[in-house]
């Protein structure tokens, strides 16, 4: 029997559009005066209250009220560091609230306020938004010089950074995971509170992710095969796909034959894919939850064309930061960095 949460997500996401607008409407009219101030013209607000209905669709469809309520404190964040003051998020749940309560009838309600309400509590909580994601130790020393080149633009003294790092004997599965992985973090951070701008984070993993491809042939030449297949996709409509190359690249250094098909890839043409070569694992990836449906309708397809051919492996910022979201989808296991899934893999087959 699907439940009272499942029925209120199914339901938003039919009806997101008019939802959205109607979220809208209600705002404009209470903030009228001072929206375009903050550049929140109705356009603004739309994608916001799409956003919004979409993170707690998800929530809903994993009956984790946690996972709306990080959502909300991470876009009172944002808003922060945009300048934008915190009663916009209230605002925006106040309206979002008054629309649901009446789209739905009085049965759905207390399921409703019991999400909202865990939101607005976590907005009483700390915003630990400035806390940074580099190491006071470890690769420290590689770290800070690299962020510190890529912000500035010089993609070359970055690249010599790393190399100069390998020829000093740091494995690449520690650039991975010690220098790339908490550098793009806080690249987000930094972004979230307004630190960069939206270019400068899509430059820094535009670069990031050429300077992985310059460390590629070091990997091939590491690596001994050991006849293991997997095939790594970012679902339709994903876009970032580096945890999702880190976690290819550190499967060919562990032996497996990898297919790495990227981002925003069709669902069946993964499962063709994963087929013909006859994969064993199925790494699969998502950090937005607005790919949430689409990931769960991929899982369902392999699962119906593959059988028990592959084990499915998923990942992603969103899954990782989530157990009870990750488990939501089904899948036969969950990786919380790229740096797990090797042992993840060799687990469900039983080594």
């Amino acid at each position: 029997m699907m439940t009272i949460e499942k029925q209120i997500a199914d339901t938003i996401y039919t009806r997101i559009n008019q939802l959205a607008q109607d979220m809208v409407s209600l705002q404009q009219m209470k903030r009228v005066d001072i929206s375009p101030k903050y550049g929140l013209d109705d356009s603004k607000y739309r994608e916001y209250g799409q956003h919004e209905l979409h993170q707690l669709a998800e929530a809903m469809t994993a009956n984790n009220p946690p996972q709306f309520a990080r959502y909300i404190t991470w876009q009172r964040s944002m808003l922060r560091g945009h300048l934008v003051p915190d009663f916009f998020v209230e605002l925006q749940l106040a309206a979002e609230q008054t629309v649901l309560l009446s789209a739905f009838s009085s049965e759905y309600h207390p399921t409703i306020l019991k999400f909202l309400q865990a939101a607005r509590e976590a907005l009483r909580e700390v915003d630990n938004s400035s806390l940074s994601f580099l190491p006071d130790t470890g690769l420290k020393e590689v770290v800070e010089p690299y962020i510190k080149a890529l912000l500035a633009g010089d993609r070359a003294e970055a690249a010599d950074i790393i190399m100069s790092a390998i020829n000093n004997q740091v494995s690449i599965r520690d650039i991975y995971l010690g220098v790339f992985k908490p550098c793009l973090y806080e690249v987000g951070r930094l972004w979230q509170t307004g630190q960069i701008t939206v270019a400068h984070e899509h430059y820094f993993s535009a670069a990031t992710q050429l300077i992985m491809s310059e460390l590629y042939p070091l990997i091939h030449r590491q690596a001994n095969k050991n006849g293991r297949i997997a095939v790594a996709a970012c679902v339709a409509g994903e876009l970032h796909e580096i945890g999702l190359r880190m976690s290819a690249d550190l499967l060919e250094l562990e032996g497996w034959r990898t297919y790495y098909l990227g981002a925003n890839m069709p669902a069946m043409s993964i499962i063709e894919i994963a087929g013909e070569k006859k994969a064993q694992i199925l790494a699969l990836s998502m950090c937005l939850p607005i790919n949430g449906p689409a990931l769960r309708a991929l899982i369902s397809l392999a699962r119906e064309k593959l059988g028990n051919q592959v084990k499915i492996i998923i990942g992603g910022y969103i899954i990782s930061a989530d157990p009870v979201y990750a488990a939501s989808f089904g899948a036969d296991a969950a990786a919380t960095d790229a740096g797990e899934t090797p042992a993840i893999a060799v687990r469900l087959l039983g080594g």
